[in-house]
């Protein structure tokens, strides 16, 4: 019994002995630096980025309609065609605005020709008036020279009172036949000389110029001209059959729609900004556009139009409104079509040179922001001022300069003055085969 009592004291002792050693070998390690992933500040952009659907298309579209009946003789362009303006797109044929042109022209001429009539006929008439007037005066001095020396005879005694009396009337009659032919030359000027007047030819000729130029007009109708550089988009199709297109022969009506058009050769896109996102949205903001119809292509542009009024949206199951933003492209390249669908990037904040941190490297205690900083492999919680969050990264207002290394990563357990150690960068992928 005390043989056993003995062995049981010595096993006790023995394993006391090596939970003493394990606990002075434990107490003397020092605690492993635990591996994080790290990041050096260097001066960046911030972006946040507001994504949206749209649809690209061109800013405007016109309508080219036939101006003036008839048939058409051909068709010059098709969907798709570059045009300049007054390029001609279509030609009409109608006899009978041709008709009345030449007919209108003839009557011009004519109106022309009757007002260089009336002015060689008012000169004659002028001339015969002046002529008068001249023979009137003539006779009036005439007149009254006899008068003068009959008068004369009389004061001596050697004519009889009669003659003189009788050349005093004559002298009266030359003076109203004179005054008469002066009036008349004044009045002839106003009414003509009693010929067809000049005035009166005039506005004649005038209204033969305005009803050619009218006919002139519909001729020109009759060639359908692109109002304006661009690209023609559409050609009408037959009012009786909507699968075949117009052509040689068809007719056609004033007004009937040929052709649409969209002027320039540039590209926009509008889309749909949800009411509660428009707030962050302004005239001039950077946009970057992209889509599955053109994979791995981007398209920069700009927001160029902010409608003034919030639409319902065209989703019948929402009640939220939207606003139309349209953006301005930076360049239209080729491959892009009218109708396309396209993913956009509105920059609703878009600073360059700025300290930028992941999101994970950010700790929060109360209303504070906090990242750790190494530095000689040890982790110092530093407090920062954060601005906007982005989706994957923070804009550091201040607290933090170029240069600098921070843990990039959460990791909860890690205390202020904790040893770390960079986790090894990820190899570099290789190239794609060219």
């Amino acid at each position: 019994m005390k043989t056993r009592t003995r062995n049981i004291i010595i096993v006790a002792v023995a394993v006391a002995a090596i939970v003493a050693v394990a606990l002075v070998t434990s107490g003397s390690r020092k605690p492993a630096a635990a591996a994080v992933k790290t990041k050096t500040i260097a001066l960046t952009s911030f972006t946040v980025k507001l994504p949206e659907n749209g649809v690209v298309m061109h800013p405007g579209t016109l309508t080219v309609p036939a101006l003036v009946s008839g048939n058409l003789i051909g068709i010059a362009v098709k969907a798709g065609d570059h045009v300049s303006a007054g390029e001609t797109l279509a030609t009409i044929y109608n006899p009978a605005i041709i008709s009345t042109a030449s007919g209108s022209q003839a009557d011009y001429d004519s109106a022309v020709a009757n007002v260089s009539a009336a002015r060689v006929n008012e000169e004659n008439a002028k001339v015969q008036y002046q002529a008068s007037v001249a023979t009137q005066k003539s006779s009036l001095d005439e007149a009254k020279r006899v008068y003068d020396a009959d008068a004369a005879l009389l004061k001596e005694r050697a004519i009889a009172r009669s003659q003189v009396d009788a050349d005093r009337a004559k002298l009266d009659q030359a003076q109203v036949a004179y005054d008469q032919a002066q009036e008349q030359l004044h009045l002839g000027a106003v009414s003509g000389y009693g010929q067809n007047s000049v005035e009166y030819a005039q506005a004649a000729a005038d209204k033969a110029r305005i009803v050619n130029e009218q006919s002139r007009q519909q001729v020109a109708f009759t060639r359908v001209v692109a109002p304006e550089a661009g690209i023609v988009q559409t050609v009408a199709a037959q009012t009786t059959d909507a699968l075949r297109p117009l052509q040689a022969g068809d007719a056609v009506t004033a007004g009937q729609t040929l052709f649409t058009m969209a002027p320039g050769n540039g590209f926009i896109v509008r889309a749909q900004v949800d009411e509660q996102d428009i707030i962050n949205v302004r005239v001039g903001q950077r946009v970057n556009v992209t889509g599955q119809d053109f994979p791995g292509k981007t398209i920069a542009g700009r927001v160029a139009i902010i409608a003034p009024v919030a639409q319902k949206s065209a989703d019948a199951s929402s009640t939220a409104k939207q606003v139309l933003t349209t953006i301005a492209l930076d360049s239209s390249p080729d491959f892009l079509k009218d109708g396309m669908s396209a993913d956009v990037d509105i920059l609703t904040t878009d600073i360059a040179h700025a300290i930028v941190v992941p999101n994970d490297a950010v700790t929060k205690d109360g209303a504070k922001s906090f990242v750790f900083v190494i530095k000689n492999g040890v982790a110092r919680k530093r407090e920062i001022k954060a601005g906007r969050v982005g989706d994957t990264t923070t804009l550091v207002k201040s607290g933090l300069t170029a240069g600098e290394t921070i843990v990039a990563q959460s990791v909860p357990e890690l205390k202020d003055g904790a040893k770390v150690t960079p986790l090894p960068s990820a190899s570099p992928s290789a190239s794609p085969a060219t």
